[in-house]
């Protein structure tokens, strides 16, 4: 009788969608083309559902081994469901690979009911070791594996792969066909790698155990995309540390275009865009996003400072360069946004805040995301003597659900997040935190979007000056709904103990949401409380009594709100040819049409599609690259 290795890879929740378990699904693959293996070892359909772990027990008979797949978002649903099958079966070999297994050991320290762990890539390895226990020859030559050995520990050596070139696809192998059956109410999304590797070191990240990048087949790759939307897969995450690093990703950018029109899928096909962009990432960005299959190009910039770049071992673009890169994609009509960090070593709240607003100087005005920095195991932040030297302490929180409905069927998940540095105290860290919430909030979503600009075109008042007088508007102002909401805000950030920093209200729907987009959710919400709220400091700036209510009847008018996909503006400015056409602003009869596809009758559809899929490309304005614009004007 074949003995059973069952393959774990547990999702983020019992929701919908999920993503099929492509890291499983890759070492599955491996074993199943293994004819040794093959021989001697039955692989059942991998375990991904998060289904209580009682429920899931009873998937498991007479089991040889359980490896597991250990993520940020499974880990301890994984120990949980490993002790009780160590309770239940003794002598079951227990398994623990993946990004959350630190390269330490220690794992087994606390977790006695783990086997082994296993670090790197996974396929050769894992095929090692079952021959090793079949055979019954020497662990110590299988590589990237830690054990017992006694009262000691034994780590073997490490080993990367050179070529990857023939590893099986899982999809095309079939290997999830028996979980697409099983489960056939589920959306399902689907991991697309070109190639494996990342040349970059940043202190935050461990994307790949390999600075060297290994390309897969582009045969393999086309058939993979293939299969995803024959699969009719409306999501694809595309792997790849550097999407565009090379010239054949313009040929699979245009591959999934052809497939989009030849099968209707795949609707999203997302990259990680090459951390230096060039002439390669333009172009399949471009072709991506002109056929509406990606939202917008990531400009991932992290920090503009100076010292924090030092410390995390990270080398920018310089602005010159993404000015001209943000510019040349906003030429050609794709959207752009860039990614920010907070936390990192070094960054203080002038620093971070400058930093935001000096992108707003360089062009970035369509959409941004500040992620609170969060340590993984095996990487720089997480070295104890690295967090010394930068003074640096953690919140270890509970993981809850930005954009799904946490499903975790009673076992709760933790991140552990960077809340403190030697040059930024919690404190600062707290307002930093908000002062990105307000600037994207009233720009990026659009609140204020261009009523900034004008006043930094025309009037000289650089961003900077302009939302540090905001921020101290909305939290030193006493009362009215929007200085009350976003006090609440700051003190939940405050607490990392609780931790609750998910946005939820039932009538945006279950999903959970950044703080950013719950707040410009409740301002369209309470639309007329929000405007009223403002226009103190809107009258601040001086403007002229005419031109402000024209330029706030524009700004407000196309602010996309429930119940309205068409707009209607008769103004005595050219807003629109000033802010969308950089032309000069002249006082001229014009009137600007706006027609949306799409009206929202329901606050949970319009957060979803407006917020959730439409951000990126400013969907919360009714002037983006997907509605339909007719524009006049006539000199007076």
């Amino acid at each position: 009788m074949k003995k059973k290795v069952f393959l774990i890879q547990i999702g983020s929740s019992y929701s919908t969608p999920w993503f099929l378990p492509y890291s499983a699904g890759c070492i599955a693959a491996y074993l199943k083309k293994d004819a040794e293996i093959s021989e001697c070892f039955e692989i059942p359909d991998i375990l991904t559902a998060r289904e209580p772990v009682e429920k899931i027990l009873d998937r498991f008979e007479n089991p040889f081994m359980a490896a597991f797949s250990c993520s940020v978002w499974n880990f301890e649903y994984n120990k949980v469901l490993a002790k009780r099958l160590k309770e239940i079966y003794p002598e079951i070999i227990i398994v623990f690979g993946g990004p959350n297994v630190e390269k330490d050991g220690s794992l087994l320290d606390e977790c006695p009911y783990v086997d082994f762990l296993m670090y790197n890539e996974g396929e050769e390895s894992t095929a090692m070791l079952l021959k090793a226990l079949e055979n019954g020859t020497e662990l110590k030559n299988v590589p990237n594996l830690c054990y017992r050995n006694d009262s000691e520990k034994i780590t073997t050596k490490t080993y990367i792969p050179e070529d990857i070139s023939a590893y099986p696809s899982p999809y095309l192998e079939g290997v999830f066909d028996g979980i697409m059956a099983e489960f056939p109410h589920i959306e399902y999304h689907v991991t697309i790698e070109t190639n494996r590797g990342c040349p970059y070191s940043c202190a935050y990240c461990e994307w790949s155990c390999t600075k060297k990048v290994r390309l897969f087949p582009i045969e393999k790759v086309k058939a993979e995309i293939e299969w995803a939307a024959q699969h009719k897969i409306s999501y694809s995450y595309c792997a790849d540390a550097n999407f565009g690093m090379f010239d054949r990703d313009v040929e699979i950018a245009e591959f999934v275009v052809e497939m989009k029109k030849k099968y209707g899928y795949p609707g999203v096909f997302k990259p990680c865009y090459a951390k230096e962009s060039n002439e390669n990432a333009f172009k399949a960005g471009y072709i991506l996003n002109k056929n509406q299959i990606d939202k917008s190009v990531t400009l991932a910039y992290q920090t503009l400072d100076k010292t924090a770049l030092e410390n995390i071992g990270r080398k920018n673009l310089t602005l010159e360069s993404f000015a001209e890169i943000d510019a040349k994609f906003t030429a050609a009509g794709v959207p752009t946004y860039t990614e920010l960090i907070l936390g990192l070593p070094g960054e203080t709240f002038e620093t971070f805040c400058s930093g935001i607003c000096t992108l707003l100087e360089k062009g970035q005005n369509n959409s941004m995301t500040v992620y609170d920095c969060q340590v993984y195991p095996n990487t720089a932040v997480s070295n104890k003597d690295y967090q010394q030297k930068f003074g640096i302490k953690t919140s270890v929180i509970p993981q809850l659900g930005i954009h799904f409905t946490p499903e975790l069927n009673g076992v709760q998940e933790y991140i552990e997040i960077i809340t403190e540095t030697a040059t930024m105290p919690k404190k600062d860290w707290v307002k930093a935190c908000m002062f990105a919430v307000v600037l994207q909030t009233f720009h990026h979503l659009g609140l204020l979007r261009y009523f900034a600009i004008y006043l930094h075109n025309e009037k000289g008042i650089s961003y900077h000056e302009f939302y540090n007088r905001l921020f101290s508007y909305i939290y030193k102002e006493s009362g009215g709904f929007v200085h009350d909401f976003f006090v609440s805000l700051a003190n939940r950030k405050y607490d990392t103990e609780t931790a609750d920093w998910t946005y939820q209200r039932d009538v945006f729907g279950s999903t959970g949401w950044y703080f950013e987009e719950g707040a410009f959710l409740e301002m369209a919400y309470h639309f007329d409380e929000f405007k009223s709220d403002m226009m103190p400091f809107v009258e601040s700036f001086g403007v002229e009594p005419d031109l402000l209510s024209g330029l706030l009847d524009y700004q407000y008018s196309l602010i996309r709100l429930l119940n309205k996909d068409e707009v209607k503006i008769n103004s005595d400015w050219n807003f629109y040819a000033y802010f969308e056409k950089n032309e000069k602003l002249e006082k001229k009869n014009t009137v600007l049409h706006v027609k949306s596809d799409k009206l929202f009758d329901n606050w949970a559809d319009y957060a979803r599609e407006v917020i959730w899929f439409g951000k990126r490309y400013s969907a919360t304005l009714l002037v983006n690259p997907r509605d339909h614009i007719d524009y006049s004007e006539e000199t007076e």
